[in-house]
């Protein structure tokens, strides 16, 4: 608890201004704390994520289409490789490998009915994007940093909710400082006294725009002062982390996929007689801008399988040129 609320406030160092804000945030932190411990031990054992396993492991070739990619996502890991650096007794690491997630829809070579059929509409899966940030060194440690990187993603969530309600203010703002000005241009044109010289029609119409106007303005204003004074505004932080810690499920969550995919990663119908391995995701739905949904799961990493730092800084060298 203390380690959570000390990341929050890290996160969000103003709530500290806040009156009894630990009482008010533990009871809460307490919550996504259970909520995230659950959704962190669902999560299957370490995998080894090595390229030897690949050949063997249906799940690997599905994430990887080769050994090689295997190595090169290792290697691609700076954090990894800063670990590694920091723990130079430690044999192997413990570490979240996640990816981007996607199915998309091709026209592909199908077994039907016994038969070979070309150009049939099916769905294929790749995995983008593959990184591997958070590491430690053993699975306990592992999964304990990652409960209290889920309590951060929800602080975050709060800090982002308390800058949108910012921006709204300021957009309120500007609003009301253009209905001013268009208050005082119909005010030239025939409003109010200076109708005396103006025409009857015209300083009619500029009444009926007057009065819209200041309907406009009023509601600018009551919504502005919905949004509360900034003087508010560590009060109003501290109830926005409150508020997204009470529902950690509506922003986080962890949801199995079952899929029988083939060799080319093209998902085959159950009854199927196309060759076919059964995989099993997890999928993380995060609540990041924009939100995203990524593959996740635990993997250990052999010291021995980190290539030398010249070969992945010569691959994205080739890559720039």
């Amino acid at each position: 608890m203390r380690e959570a609320l000390e990341r929050v406030v890290r996160i969000a160092p103003q709530v500290r201004l806040a009156n009894r804000y630990d009482a008010r945030l533990a009871p809460v932190i307490g919550g996504a704390l259970r909520y995230a411990r659950e959704l962190v031990d669902a999560l299957p054992a370490p995998r080894d994520a090595t390229p030897a396993a690949w050949a063997d492991d249906p799940h690997l070739r599905t994430m990887f289409a080769t050994a090689d990619d295997i190595t090169r996502t290792i290697g691609q890991s700076h954090e990894l490789r800063g670990w590694f650096d920091g723990h130079y007794v430690a044999e192997h690491a413990y570490a979240v490998l996640s990816s981007r997630f996607v199915e998309r829809r091709v026209l592909a070579v199908a077994h039907e009915g016994g038969v070979l059929r070309s150009e049939v509409p099916r769905v294929a899966v790749s995995f983008d994007e593959k990184r591997i940030r958070i590491c430690d060194e053993t699975d306990a440690a592992l999964r304990h940093e990652i409960v209290l990187r889920v309590v951060e993603q929800l602080a975050l969530a709060g800090m982002s909710r308390v800058g949108a309600r910012e921006a709204q203010r300021e957009a309120l703002q500007e609003a009301r400082a253009l209905l001013s000005a268009r208050l005082e241009m119909l005010g030239r044109r025939g409003a109010g006294m200076s109708g005396l010289s103006g025409a009857p029609s015209a300083s009619a119409d500029a009444s009926t725009d007057v009065a819209r106007l200041q309907r406009d303005i009023a509601d600018n204003e009551a919504a502005i002062a919905a949004l509360g004074s900034r003087a508010e505004a560590v009060e109003q932080q501290l109830e926005a982390i409150i508020g997204v810690f009470e529902e950690p499920s509506t922003l986080i969550r962890v949801t199995q996929r079952a899929l029988r995919v083939n060799q080319m990663n093209l998902i085959v119908d159950e009854g199927s007689d196309e060759p076919a391995a059964d995989v099993t995701l997890e999928l993380a739905y995060l609540p990041m801008q924009p939100p995203e949904t990524r593959a996740v799961e635990i993997v250990r990493i052999a010291r021995r399988d980190l290539p030398p730092a010249g070969t992945a800084l010569d691959d994205a060298a080739r890559w720039v040129l």
